[in-house]
């Protein structure tokens, strides 16, 4: 099904070549694993399976590819999304309509599907991901897992015969992960052919058959799921195994509403849409790191915007040492790190953004240093938005501290992280618990929980 002989690629105006010499042959009801250091060249591999390269992006390719039997660069793009359906690690940069059923119905109504074909294809996809409830739904509504799920529906409905899935599990809570193994050992056994980048590995163990360990552009290692753990160390992989959370549960009367950041009697709802909160309290401790879990949909988000300032709660108070404090002050003297990390990086080169996070102290701050301590060096002169995505998170978290924040809230920030830059996170949020932050991580990552975290606060 897919056959890549000696394939190099450069992307245009880099020095750096992103793929070099890569062989990768995959049978038909294949499911395979690709997985490596943040960096190290899968989305790129990704990009050259579903026709990206070189039908989007530019650049200089070389070698032999062939998808289902045909050299890849004589395939039309249209032919190739026929043949092939990604999942992005963003799932916005795939949407293409407002509304959850419209995004359902575009492509199916693009291919001159009939409305009775249309719901025969999608709903029994949306009854298995459990999106019946969200059919009439704003997409700006959704939580990142649940925008997950719609991409993932909206792709399955073309009955692709090659899947590609990057960072899946990104967003999804236990529950919904292993409703997503479910669905892909059935298209599996349906003969689909599957291609996994991740960093998250515990949950594959069933599943694939094959796995390739990327290091700088290339595949340097095969096997079977089982010899990971013996590269574990050396390419910085996660667990194999699943994790469950030991830390203790966060008992909310215990804490004090002079110490940390409090929601005091808080109710919130989007319009149209039933209350996420009501009477809610509760105080993330000041020294301390407390994970905020919880079901896709549950607010874990919306209490991060409302924290900021940027929702508005209908009732209630939000306080910061037992202080109520405008919105506008408590975004001063506060860091949030988003899920699509892209939306938070502006300027034109990584120095350039971690001197304008810096504000009035940009020219005292040590562009080297801060940049080792990320694992960044020499990417200096970089734009932010090429960087693969675990180097993202990691420039945006390093742009975060800059304030030294009072409150430091990271939204899913393991999504493209490999168990060294877990690790290097970990350390990080707790040198700021220790500094005197009141720290949160909303999580599903019940690896870096046990790591890094004092407490677990469920909503």
């Amino acid at each position: 099904m897919i056959h890549f002989d000696n394939v190099s690629y450069n992307y245009p105006y880099q020095p750096e070549t992103a793929l070099k010499n890569i062989n990768l042959h995959v049978k038909p009801g294949e499911a395979i694993l690709i997985t490596g250091r943040s960096g190290c060249g899968k989305s790129t591999l990704g990009r050259l399976i579903n026709g990206l390269i070189p039908a989007y992006f530019a650049g200089t390719l070389s070698g032999d590819t062939q998808i289902d039997g045909i050299d890849g660069r004589e395939h039309s793009f249209h032919d190739l999304t026929g043949i092939v359906g990604s999942l992005f690690q963003d799932p916005e940069q795939q949407f293409l309509s407002t509304t959850v059923n419209d995004e359902l119905r575009t492509a199916l109504e693009w291919r001159g599907y009939t409305n009775q074909q249309i719901n025969a294809a999608l709903d029994p996809i949306v009854e298995q991901l459990g999106l019946q409830p969200k059919r009439g739904s704003s997409l700006f509504t959704l939580s990142e897992g649940e925008k997950q799920k719609v991409a993932l529906a909206s792709v399955l409905a073309l009955k692709p015969k090659i899947l590609i899935l990057d960072e899946p599990t990104a967003n999804l809570d236990t529950e919904s992960t292993q409703e997503l193994l479910s669905i892909l050992s059935t298209l599996k056994q349906g003969g689909m052919t599957i291609i996994i980048f991740d960093h998250r590995l515990y949950w594959l163990q069933t599943l694939v058959d094959h796995v390739y360990l990327m290091e700088n552009g290339t595949i340097t290692e095969t096997g079977l799921f089982t010899d990971l753990e013996k590269f574990r160390h050396s390419f910085g992989l996660r667990s194999t195994q699943y994790s469950k959370i030991t830390v203790p549960q966060l008992i909310i009367g215990q804490m004090s509403q002079s110490h940390g950041l409090s929601f005091d009697a808080l109710s919130f709802a989007y319009n149209g849409e039933s209350p996420l909160f009501n009477n809610f309290s509760g105080t993330l401790p000041r020294g301390k790191v407390v994970a905020i879990c919880g079901k896709n949909g549950q607010g874990k988000t919306t209490l991060a915007r409302l924290s900021m300032g940027l929702e508005k709660p209908a009732s209630g108070e939000i306080l910061l040492h037992g202080v109520s404090i405008s919105a506008q002050k408590r975004l001063q003297q506060s860091s949030l790190v988003l899920q699509n990390t892209e939306l938070q990086l502006y300027m034109r080169s990584v120095t350039e953004e971690l001197q304008s996070s810096a504000g009035k102290a940009e020219n005292t701050i040590d562009i080297n240093s801060i940049l080792s301590n990320f694992r960044l060096s020499g990417l200096q002169q970089r734009h932010p938005q090429s960087l693969s995505g675990g180097q993202r998170q990691r420039l945006v978290i390093a742009c975060a501290l800059q304030k030294r924040p009072a409150v430091l809230i990271l939204d899913e920030p393991t999504s493209g992280l490999d168990g060294h830059n877990m690790e290097l996170l970990g350390q990080r949020v707790r040198a700021e618990a220790a500094r005197g932050a009141a720290v949160a991580l909303i999580t599903h990552d019940h690896e870096l929980i046990n790591y890094c975290c004092d407490y677990v606060w469920t909503l």
